[in-house]
């Protein structure tokens, strides 16, 4: 039984977590290893990459644009791979942290591609260029997507029309931070706690008809 119950904890069952380790048996300080924590964590991860994703949607030419920008020597077909396949991605992988689907999957999903995009503004910034960061489209993104940036605020504004520079680069971290965390720490209120119980109903059903 006690087998049985691991995926529970796995998937974010608050009772009986043990405090998250970080391999050969190093703890994360308690309050990093609090569910409640990636709650917030998963939210605003879950929100920056579906709105990323939203607003690249459907305009693959003002996100070549923002990929050209970078001066990177790309052959045309990834480039063009990457205008209309990775705006799905992220909305995709914005929607299951918001709802707390695959969560530890999306997450290191989400880790691995803030990497690269990590390396394509420090480069960028080392050879001493400025375009707009392209996260967002820019102005010329989808409508929809802009418009909800825009209910944001200064916020939204700064996600829009950041450019390259330490600024972007340490928002970027910080949502390292963020997909890091989700990955070591379960979290609450979401449906992969829901699905691992459904998952035992018919187990514990099995056995209580057995006496």
């Amino acid at each position: 039984m006690a087998d049985l119950m691991q995926p529970d904890l796995r998937a974010g069952g608050v009772e009986g977590v043990a405090p998250a380790r970080l391999g050969s048996g190093v703890r994360l300080p308690a309050w990093l290893s609090n569910p409640y924590l990636t709650l917030i964590s998963r939210l605003v991860l879950g929100g920056i990459f579906f709105l990323s994703g939203l607003t690249k949607l459907g305009v693959p030419a003002a996100f070549t644009a923002s990929i050209n920008s970078y001066e990177v020597p790309l052959p045309k077909l990834i480039v063009q791979t990457m205008a209309v396949g990775l705006p799905p991605i992220e909305l995709a992988l914005g929607l299951w942290l918001l709802a707390g689907l695959f969560t530890r999957f999306a997450a290191a999903v989400c880790s691995g591609l803030m990497v690269v995009f990590l390396g394509a503004l420090i480069q960028a910034m080392l050879r001493g260029l400025s375009p707009d960061c392209g996260c967002f489209a820019g102005p010329n993104g989808n409508p929809l997507g802009l418009q909800l940036l825009h209910l944001l605020g200064p916020v939204g504004d700064f996600l829009t029309t950041g450019q390259v520079g330490p600024a972007t680069i340490l928002r970027d971290l910080i949502f390292l931070a963020l997909a890091v965390h989700l990955v070591l720490v379960p979290t609450v209120f979401a449906l992969d706690s829901l699905m691992a119980r459904w998952r035992l109903v018919p187990v514990d059903a099995a056995d209580s008809g057995t006496g």
